[in-house]
């Protein structure tokens, strides 16, 4: 559990991973770059494979926690067995190379699992994550958030801002 009215306040980055459990794997990548000729990579790849047998399994975040806070905000929680869990951002003026794509093109875009072949354990017990009404009141910037509870789950935010050229931050 993320107790109430944890990192109240705070400004800039914030990156919080919290995991209770078996083998859960958990990243926060933020990028901030500008300039017209800036190589940059924000990349990673997570992945986990185990047996277990898994209980009760909650993800808590409590009453106030993250209120008032202003910047970039990345939070994994995650209770149980064989979760992954990422947050990444890239905020920069300078990418060539980069196009855009349509709502389309992007809608059919999905992430592949990677099969039943490691199943992370027996679907036995309860299941719970929830974020207090009182949390992230206030809160402005980008908030990434990913919970999960249970056994062999995957979850993902990715965000990327490019202002257009001469944009001042």
């Amino acid at each position: 559990m993320i107790a109430p009215n944890a990192a109240t306040s705070t400004t800039g980055a914030l990156a919080v991973n919290e995991a209770a459990g078996l083998d859960n794997a958990q990243a926060n990548q933020l990028t901030i770059t500008s300039g017209g000729s800036v190589a940059n990579v924000n990349l990673d790849e997570q992945g986990t494979t185990t047996r277990a047998r898994l209980g009760n399994a909650s993800a808590l975040i409590g009453s106030g926690a993250f209120s008032n806070t202003s910047g970039a905000m990345m939070v994994n929680q995650a209770a149980g067995v064989g979760n992954i869990q990422r947050n990444s951002a890239q905020i920069g003026t300078g990418a060539p190379g980069v196009t855009l794509v349509s709502d389309g093109e992007l809608s059919a875009t999905s992430a592949t699992n990677g099969g039943m072949g490691s199943q992370a354990g027996a679907a036995r017990g309860i299941r719970e994550v929830r974020i207090d009404s009182a949390a992230f009141r206030n809160a402005t910037g980008l908030v990434q958030v990913n919970q999960t509870a249970g056994a062999g789950n995957a979850t993902a935010n990715s965000f990327v801002l490019r202002p257009p050229a001469g944009t001042l931050f």
